[in-house]
């Protein structure tokens, strides 16, 4: 490419098309409208949650007993807490066993401790 310099090379600038923009391609309007689709979806999605927010905090409270329940749910009623109690005494008798074994882990660290020290000593 060269550049000429004089009378003629201003009427070749004017000549030249310049392309100082590409114009509008499509992406911004694509981004656009993907922007308020994910907007409209999130508003659906916040009505829906707002509409069912108590539904399912019924069923995790259990009810007040002798709320006029039938003998069969009181009868799993009474299961699942005593189920409930019987896997808590678990965890604590596991807890405690637990402890004891850590505390024997001490100890015979102690000892070992002790003989290494010992047999040291002896060389």
């Amino acid at each position: 490419m060269s550049i000429r310099v004089g009378r003629g090379a201003s009427r070749e600038l004017t000549r030249i098309r310049l392309v100082l923009s590409r114009g509008r391609t499509g992406r911004g309007w694509l981004l656009m409208s993907i922007l308020a689709a994910s907007l409209v979806s999130l508003g659906l999605a916040g009505g829906y949650l707002y509409a069912h927010e108590g539904e399912g905090t019924a069923m995790t409270t259990p009810p007040a007993a002798g709320a006029g329940e039938t003998p069969v749910v009181q009868q799993k009623l009474e299961q699942s807490l005593l189920a409930l109690k019987v896997s808590e005494a678990r965890g604590h008798e596991l807890e405690r066993q637990i402890d004891t074994l850590n505390q024997r882990l001490r100890e015979y660290q102690d000892e070992l401790t002790f003989f290494r020290k010992a047999g040291e000593r002896k060389h």
